[in-house]
This record gives structure tokens, C-alpha cells and sequence, in this order.
């Protein structure tokens, strides 16, 4: 019994001591030494290196590496498993990607925040009708998300349907009045249809609410980008909202 709770005792210490390490000093290999049996843990660090807790730094080689330690210790871990292949998405690797989502989508059928990034992955790898798919599935659950409505219209607009970037734009903005890029994709749509005094008008409203966004509006907006990117997004947006309503005021 006095080996058991000593060993009990030890192995308790050992983990407040990885935790102290990694909350009050940042040592993240030190806590990982510590506490090699907590995929938690491993997935904390990993979300400070990818800065999903909004505090932390950006380095997407470290956040994979904790990500990865965290499925050796558990394999079937939702979280790492998933922001693994946010990264590989945001690296271009949209192969490596597709097969962790398809994992998640066999081991977690009712984890529907998955068809978002899938539809993403779908759309930039060129599968236009996958994505769709993909991106209706994610409304049904969230019907309110403008970030969905925004990208199922980015969809169409790559299959040159824009006729339904406008109609999706249109959904989204019932919910979300006023939002910029909801506001440019449904200017953009009736300025190619040849809307031009509609266009006019809507991609006004984007430049005003464009202008009042900030840095943070783009950090929420982009979760798992480069965060000192935000102001040259920013501005980039705001250029080509203007470009968009210099053709439109064209006759």
C-alpha cells in the first residue's frame, strides 16, 4: 500500500509539474518530458503555436509537432487530429488534408463543424461540386454562419454561377446585415450579370463597412492565418472593393 501511494504521489507531482512548466514558463518540451501520457496537454501547446487560444504565437511547424505528439498518445484524439489538417490545408497540402478529414468524418459522424474545412479543401483542390456539397451540409447545421453562406458564394462564383453567388450572398446577409464580404460577393455577383446600378450601390455599403473593420474583425474572421498578415488583408480587401465599384460606375 505505502509503494502504491508513493507511486501515486510521484506521479501526480510529475504532472503538476508539467503543467507548471508549460502554464507559467511556456517550456513546452519540458512539460512534454514531464507528462508524457496527456494528448491534452500536447494539444494545449499545439493551439498556443497555431494561436487558436488568441494568446499565443504563430509557428505552424511547432503547432504540427505538438499536434502530432498528441495523437502518438492518443490516436484517436478529435481536436489534433483536426487542426492537423487545418494546417495541412493552409500549406497547400490539400491531399494530406482530405484523408484526415475523411478520418474524422468516419470516426465522428456527428462532428459537423468538419464539412466547413472540407468544403474549403474541396474548393481550392478545384472538386467545385464536392464543395458545394460540402459547404450546404455545413448550413444546415449553421444556417447562420456568414463565413459558409460567403464561401458556398465563392463557390459558384468559380463555376461562374452568378446567378447563385448572388442568391447565397443574399441568405447570408439576412442574418448578417452589413457584412463586408457578404456585401462584396453580392456586388461582385450583379456587377457580372450586368446589375451595374445595383452593384453600384451594394458594393458602397461594403466599402463603408470595410473601412470600420479592424484587426481583430480579420483575426475572428481567419482563425488559423498568419495573424500579421491581418492589415495587408485588410487593405487588400478594401482595393479590391474599390476596383469592383470603379467598374461598376463604367456605362
Amino acid at each position: 500500500m505505502f509503494v502504491l501511494v508513493a507511486f501515486v504521489s510521484i506521479y501526480t507531482g510529475r504532472d503538476s509539474l508539467a503543467f507548471f512548466a508549460w502554464q507559467k514558463y511556456g517550456w513546452a518540451d519540458a512539460a512534454l518530458v514531464l507528462n508524457r501520457h496527456d494528448a491534452s496537454l500536447a494539444t494545449r501547446i499545439g493551439n498556443h503555436f497555431f494561436n487558436a487560444d488568441k494568446e499565443g504565437v504563430y509557428d505552424l511547424a511547432l503547432a504540427k509537432r505538438h499536434y502530432q505528439r498528441a495523437l502518438e498518445i492518443d490516436a484517436k484524439a478529435l481536436e489534433p487530429l483536426y487542426q492537423l489538417a487545418r494546417i495541412d490545408f493552409l500549406r497547400g497540402d490539400f491531399a494530406s488534408a482530405l484523408e484526415k478529414a475523411d478520418r474524422i468524418a468516419t470516426d465522428y459522424p456527428d462532428f459537423k463543424r468538419l464539412h466547413y474545412l472540407r468544403g474549403l479543401i474541396h474548393g481550392y483542390a478545384g472538386n467545385l461540386e464536392k464543395a458545394e456539397a460540402d459547404f450546404l451540409a455545413f448550413l444546415e447545421w449553421d444556417p447562420q454562419s456568414w463565413a459558409g453562406h460567403n464561401d458556398l458564394a465563392w463557390v459558384y462564383f468559380k463555376k461562374g454561377d452568378f446567378a447563385n453567388v448572388e442568391r447565397a450572398a443574399r441568405v447570408g446577409l439576412k442574418s448578417n446585415p452589413n457584412n463586408p464580404w457578404l456585401l462584396t460577393s453580392l456586388g461582385v455577383a450583379l456587377l457580372n450579370q450586368g446589375k451595374n446600378a445595383e452593384a453600384r450601390a451594394v458594393l458602397s455599403e461594403a466599402e463603408n463597412a470595410a473601412e470600420k473593420l479592424t484587426e481583430a474583425d480579420w483575426h475572428r474572421s481567419y482563425p488559423g492565418n498568419d495573424p500579421r498578415w491581418a492589415n495587408r488583408g485588410i487593405a487588400e480587401m478594401r482595393e479590391a472593393i474599390r476596383s469592383n465599384l470603379g467598374l461598376a460606375e463604367e456605362e
